[in-house]
């Protein structure tokens, strides 16, 4: 679409409603996403050593990382809706240190038990209900969050497409450390990271599929 089309197609709609401030946007996609992720654990319960995991700071300090990858995820795809990155072009990295640190941090509390036989072994197992448990519960949220976006006007589909889907799946994976009594470090690489690693890579297609405009 070149520019003349574009001011064409702005003018035939006419005034739109402002967007809210992409903070305020995703102060409202948290509180949803919230309440989307304790209705879920209902339905599918939580991990039989549940509170024995709650005492770990290790395991606490998981969590508190997984939730602000995905907080942060989410407001560079609120931002990523605007044509000019709400004027910040730096936010399409923002999660990246965020995700090293939680890698770091996770290499670091396997030890010895990541190691190629564990995860040889990891793959032999075939577990492939871990991630259609995580894509099962990121549908929802995902068509969600992509038409909030696609609200804008997204001049960056690749970006703001991993950004909406790493906001989806930083909470997916959060879900199953809560739900599944495994911690296995080869397991979570291989059945949970891995597999969300590839959604986020779908999820850039898909934005740039559905967020032109």
């Amino acid at each position: 679409m070149n520019t003349e089309d574009i001011m064409h197609q702005i003018t035939d709609e006419g005034a739109a409603r402002p967007l809210l401030h992409p903070a305020q946007q995703s102060i409202l996609w948290l509180v949803g996403i919230n309440v989307y992720l304790l209705i879920s654990l209902v339905f599918d319960g939580f991990r039989p050593d549940v509170m024995d995991k709650l005492n770990s700071t290790a395991f606490l300090v998981e969590l508190f990382m997984l939730f602000i990858i995905g907080m942060s995820a989410t407001f560079a795809a609120f931002c990523l809706s605007r044509p000019d990155d709400f004027q910040m072009p730096w936010i399409k990295y923002l999660p990246f240190p965020l995700l090293l640190i939680w890698g770091v941090f996770v290499f670091l509390s396997a030890g010895e038990h990541l190691q190629l036989h564990n995860l040889i072994n990891s793959v032999a197992l075939v577990e492939i209900h871990c991630p259609i448990h995580i894509l099962g519960f990121s549908v929802v949220p995902a068509i969600v969050i992509f038409f909030l976006v696609r609200m804008g006007a997204a001049v960056r589909y690749y970006w703001a497409g991993i950004m909406s889907t790493l906001s989806v799946t930083a909470f997916a994976y959060l879900f199953m450390r809560l739900v599944e009594n495994n911690d296995n470090p080869a397991h979570l690489l291989v059945w949970h990271a891995l597999p969300i690693l590839l959604l986020c890579i779908i999820g850039m297609f898909i934005g740039r599929k559905t967020l032109r405009w």
